[in-house]
């Protein structure tokens, strides 16, 4: 939060003077607009109603692939992928987006 204002106050002093005050933008890369697009329709889809691990996997991450059930599915690295990706939607949701704002991509905790 302190850089986000430093950074804000620097802008400032920058457009006190008549310079240049915001940086280029950056684009995401495809593969980068790809999986945030992943992301946000995992968040949709796990905003109406509790949908399970499987059912996102099913959807949308392998909509191909027949996941399994039972313990072939608790087993598979399939689930563990779904898992981490649901993880890093939940954390996008929670405040990460600030960082993509602030041009501070990379990977979200």
């Amino acid at each position: 939060m302190i850089e986000t204002r430093l950074q804000a106050v620097c802008d400032f002093d920058r457009w006190l003077r008549g310079a240049s005050f915001a940086p280029a933008v950056v684009r995401p890369t495809s593969y980068q607009a790809q999986r945030l697009d992943l992301l946000l329709s995992i968040l949709d889809l796990r905003a109406g109603a509790q949908v399970s691990s499987h059912e996102v996997a099913r959807r949308l991450i392998y909509p191909r692939l027949d996941v399994g059930r039972g313990a072939a599915w608790k087993s598979s690295p399939e689930r563990r992928r779904t898992q981490r990706l649901i993880r890093e939607a939940e954390a996008l949701a929670a405040g990460g987006y600030r960082a993509l704002l602030a041009g501070r991509a990379g990977r979200q905790k």
